[in-house]
C-alpha cells in the first residue's frame, strides 16, 4: 500500500502543498522550506504524534493534512488552534469502526526514517527494535514470574521491563547483601569477644545459686573439719592452759588472804602495843601519884601557908586528871580487847573463805576440762565422719559459670541478630537471586515466541541488540545504515512508506539506494538540503 495523493495546508513550513508521489520521490530545498514539514505532516495524520509544539502556521487558525492511498483510503486530518481537531477516514470498500486505531494499524509505531535511525543512540535504537518483537505478556504473566508486581515502566517493550525488573531487584539484592556483610562484620566481631566454641544453650540452664551454694557447702563442712580437728589438736593445751589460769587465780587468791592476814595480824600487833602503852600509863599512874605527891608536899612545905590552898586545888585537879585518863585507858582497852575478839574471829573466817574460794576454783578447773573433753569428743567424731573436701574445682567452676553467663547477653543479641536481622535478609537475598535469574533467563524463553524482523539479529542476556554477534553501536557505518534500511523494511505496516532525510549526506550510497528501492515494494521520500533553493518534488525512478 502507497501514497497516490498528498495535499497539505497551513501545516508547519508549508502554506499549501498538493502532489502525487511515485515510488521514489526526492524532496529537496533549503532549510526552511518544507521538506521534514511533509515528513512530520504525514507521521501526524497517520499516528495523531506531533513532534512540535506549535504545527499551524502563524498566519492561520487551522492546518490540514490529506492523503489518499492507491487502495482507494482517504483520510483528512485538521489541527485547529481554537477548535478540537478533525478526523476523517473513509473508504469505498471497506467500513472504518474506529479511524485513530484503523490508521494506526497501517504503520508499526511511525513511519519509518533510517538516517535518523542511525543518529539515534543505542538504547533509542534498542526500544525501536523491541517495539518490532512482538511478544505477548500480560501483567498476571508477571506476577506468575515473579510472584508480585515489581516497579518498572510497563510501557515499555516486555525486554526492556524485565531488565529493569532485575536491576531493580539486583539493585535491592546488592542494598540487602551490603547490609548483610555489616550484619555478618557484627556477628563476627560478637564472636570474636566469646569465648572459643561458646554455645550460650550450654551456659543459660547453669544454677549459680546452686553451684554457689555447693561451694558453700563444702567450705562449711571444711570449716567444721578444721574447727573439729583443732580442737582434737589442740585439747592438751587448753587443759593446761585452765590448769595453769586456774593455779593462777588460786595463787592471786592465797596472796589476797595472805594480804588480809598480814594485815589483821599487823592490825591486831598494832592494838596490843596500844593496849601495852596504856597499860603502862595505868600501872605508872600510882607511881606517878606518889611521884606528884611528894613533889606537892615538898612545895606545900615549901609554901606552907601561901599555897597550901592552891596546892591542895592542883592535887585534885592532877588526881582527877590521872583518874579520868586511867577511866579512859580502861576503856580503850576495853575497845580495843573487843577488836582484837573481832579480827581474831575474822581471821579465824579467812581460812575457811580461802578454803572455799580455793574449792570453787578446782571445780571451775574440773567442769572446764570436762567441757572441753566433751567439745573434743564431738569434734574427733566430725572429724572421723567428715572427708575433706578439695573446694577449688568447685570454686574455679562456679566462677567460670559466671564469667560465662555474662557473655551470655552478647550471645543473645548475636543469635537475635541472626535471627530478626541476617536470616530474612539472606532468605530475602537468594529470593532475589532467584528471581534476577528468573528475569534473565526469560528473555531467551520468550525471544523463542518472537519473530525477529532482521536476519542475524539476536538480542543477549541484557537486552542488548546485537547483529550477526555484534552490539549495534559496534557496527561499521555502512553497516549500521544497510542494517537500518532492512529494519525500516520490516517495521513497515501495510503502509509501506519510507522517510530518508539527508539524503545529501549519503554520498555514493545514494545509488546503490536507489537501485535496491526500484526492486522492492516500498514507498520512499527522500529529503535533500539544497542552499537558497525552494521546494522541490520529482520523481527519481527514471
Amino acid at each position: 500500500m502507497h501514497i497516490k495523493r498528498i495535499e497539505i495546508k497551513n501545516w508547519l513550513g508549508i502554506k499549501e502543498l498538493l502532489f502525487s508521489p511515485g515510488k521514489i520521490n526526492k524532496v529537496s530545498g533549503d532549510s526552511g522550506t518544507g521538506k521534514t514539514s511533509l515528513v512530520e505532516g504525514l507521521e501526524k495524520l497517520f499516528t495523531n504524534k506531533n513532534r512540535r509544539t506549535e504545527v499551524i502556521r502563524h498566519d492561520a487558525d487551522e492546518a490540514e493534512l490529506f492523503v489518499e492511498l492507491d487502495d482507494g483510503l482517504q483520510t483528512t486530518r485538521k489541527v485547529r488552534a481554537e477548535k478540537a481537531d478533525y478526523l476523517k477516514v473513509k473508504h469505498d470498500s471497506k467500513a472504518v469502526a474506529s479511524t485513530e486505531a484503523f490508521l494506526r494499524q497501517l504503520i508499526n509505531g511511525e513511519i519509518f526514517r533510517p538516517i535518523e535511525f542511525v543518529q539515534r543512540s543505542a538504547k533509542e535504537q534498542t526500544e525501536i527494535i523491541l517495539n518490532m518483537l512482538q511478544i505477548g505478556w500480560t501483567i498476571d504473566d508477571i506476577k506468575t514470574w515473579f510472584g508480585e508486581v515489581p516497579e518498572a515502566d510497563y510501557q515499555l517493550h516486555i525486554l526492556q521491563i524485565l531488565k529493569q525488573i532485575e536491576n531493580v531487584y539486583y539493585a535491592e539484592r546488592e542494598s540487602i547483601n551490603r547490609e548483610i556483610n555489616l550484619l555478618r562484620a557484627n556477628i563476627e566481631g560478637i564472636k570474636r569477644d566469646l569465648p572459643a566454641n561458646y554455645d550460650g544453650e550450654e551456659w543459660r540452664g547453669v544454677n549459680l545459686q546452686a553451684l554457689y551454694k555447693q561451694l558453700s557447702d563444702a567450705e562449711e563442712s571444711n570449716k567444721r573439719l578444721a574447727e573439729a580437728q583443732t580442737l582434737v589438736d589442740g585439747l592438751s593445751l587448753r587443759i593446761d592452759d585452765i590448769k595453769q589460769r586456774a593455779a593462777n587465780k588460786a595463787e592471786e587468791k592465797r596472796l589476797e588472804y595472805k594480804r588480809q592476814r598480814d594485815n589483821l595480824t599487823a592490825q591486831v600487833t598494832r592494838l596490843e602495843e596500844f593496849i601495852q602503852r596504856d597499860q603502862a600509863v595505868i600501872d605508872d599512874s600510882d607511881r606517878r601519884l606518889v611521884e606528884s605527891a611528894a613533889q606537892l608536899d615538898n612545895d606545900l612545905e615549901q609554901a606552907i601557908e601561901r599555897l597550901r590552898l592552891q596546892f591542895q586545888a592542883k592535887k585534885q585537879a592532877a588526881r582527877e586528871e590521872i583518874q579520868q585518863a586511867s577511866e579512859q585507858s580502861r576503856v580503850f582497852i576495853s575497845e580495843y580487847r573487843e577488836q582484837i575478839a573481832e579480827k581474831r574471829a575474822t581471821l579465824g573466817n579467812v581460812d575457811e573463805h580461802e578454803r572455799k574460794d580455793l574449792e570453787k576454783i578446782t571445780d571451775h578447773e574440773t567442769s572446764l576440762i570436762a567441757t572441753e573433753k566433751d567439745k573434743t569428743g564431738n569434734a574427733q567424731e566430725v572429724a572421723a565422719d567428715t572427708v575433706l573436701i578439695d573446694t577449688v574445682p568447685l570454686k574455679e567452676s562456679a566462677d567460670n559459670a559466671v564469667a560465662m553467663k555474662e557473655y551470655l547477653r552478647e550471645w543473645e543479641r548475636m543469635r537475635e541478630i541472626i535471627r530478626e536481622k541476617l536470616a530474612p535478609k539472606e532468605e530475602r537475598s537468594a529470593e532475589l537471586t532467584q528471581k534476577i535469574q528468573k528475569a534473565r533467563e526469560l528473555p531467551k524463553e520468550l525471544l523463542k515466541t518472537a519473530a525477529l524482523p532482521v536476519a542475524g539479529l539476536s538480542v543477549d542476556d541484557q537486552g542488548r541488540i546485537r547483529i550477526n554477534g555484534t552490539l549495534i553501536d559496534g557496527l561499521s557505518e555502512g553497516e549500521a545504515l544497510e542494517f537500518a534500511f532492512m529494519l525500516a523494511k520490516e517495521q513497515a505496516g501495510e503502509l509501506k512508506v519510507i522517510c530518508v532525510d539527508g539524503w545529501q549526506n549519503l554520498g555514493s550510497r545514494q545509488q546503490e539506494i536507489i537501485e535496491s528501492a526500484k526492486h522492492d515494494d516500498y514507498q520512499y521520500f527522500v529529503l535533500e538540503t539544497v542552499e537558497g533553493e525552494p521546494l522541490k518534488i520529482e520523481n527519481m525512478e527514471g
